[in-house]
């Protein structure tokens, strides 16, 4: 399309073509589902990576500043309720008016239940697939009830945990998109599995099923929240004949605006075993 908006009226601003982007999937049945809502989006509301920013294009990721009660783009790094996301722009939306002045629009917005295409969407105009905060997004999407044709499942939003087995000794390198997993370390001998590098919206189990030391390592050190320690580098399981069921959970948080590894001990498997399993730290 061309012209729309006044782009190519005389004295408006120069002709510009505008290209529709379809973010749904599958057949139109499974759109029945949807859920929209008629909301404000706010005048100020951009679109970082389009030209210019103040189209607004759909995939979008929206949140809602607390104090107005309108819709802007999603930025997980706000501070004024737009860091909670709440919804999804399905369609093409101007956020200034022939004036070139920002104006507040009552639109709908999509809140869940719908099919959506992974790489259509957009974190302040950048696409979800590989940017910082994708599992993060995936996450608050899974929880709304999207589905995402790239993870039908939802196992990358780390809500829908897949088990993991792990047969090889030494290290190993755990991965993003293994995210919300429970990975279990079965052999015979030592193992020293590796965080990878922290984003946010991530989260693993970490389970030993031998009976031999485990040293859960963070990727950039001195980032792992432990018992009074707030910048550990690792956390080792030491005492023989109680490796056997040692678990530990991690997940990424921020902590006075700086990213860290939260790791928690889960209760220990019921048995003859010590209640108590003994571990070290390395700072």
């Amino acid at each position: 399309m061309s012209g729309m908006g006044g782009w190519a009226t005389p004295g408006i601003g120069a002709d510009r073509t505008v290209a529709e982007s379809e973010i749904f999937w599958g057949a139109d049945q499974a759109r029945n589902a949807a859920l929209w809502q008629s909301v404000v989006i706010s005048g100020a509301a951009r679109d970082a990576g389009n030209t210019p920013t103040t189209v607004l294009r759909p995939g979008l990721l929206l949140g809602k500043v607390t104090s107005s009660g309108e819709m802007k783009e999603w930025n997980p790094d706000g501070t004024d309720g737009s860091e909670w996301l709440l919804g999804v722009l399905d369609t093409e939306l101007r956020a200034q008016d022939f004036d070139a002045t920002d104006q507040d629009r009552v639109f709908r917005m999509l809140v869940g239940r719908a099919p959506l295409k992974a790489r259509k969407l957009l974190i302040e105009g950048t696409a979800l697939v590989g940017d910082t905060d994708e599992y993060l997004a995936r996450r608050m999407l899974a929880k709304a009830g999207f589905v995402l044709d790239d993870d039908t499942a939802n196992h990358k939003s780390g809500i829908n945990q897949r088990l993991v087995r792990v047969t090889a000794a030494g290290a190993y390198a755990i991965t993003a998109s293994q995210n919300g997993s429970l990975i279990v370390f079965s052999n015979a001998a030592a193992v020293a599995p590796t965080l990878p590098t922290i984003l946010p919206g991530l989260s693993f189990d970490i389970l030993r099923e031998g009976d031999e030391e485990i040293v859960v390592a963070s990727a950039e050190g001195d980032n792992l929240i432990v018992g009074n320690d707030l910048a550990a580098d690792s956390i080792t399981f030491t005492t023989a004949a109680n490796h056997i069921g040692a678990m530990v959970h991690v997940e990424s948080m921020y902590l006075g605006g700086t990213l860290y590894w939260l790791v928690t001990l889960p209760n220990v498997p019921i048995g003859t075993g010590v209640n108590t399993l003994p571990f070290a730290l390395a700072s």
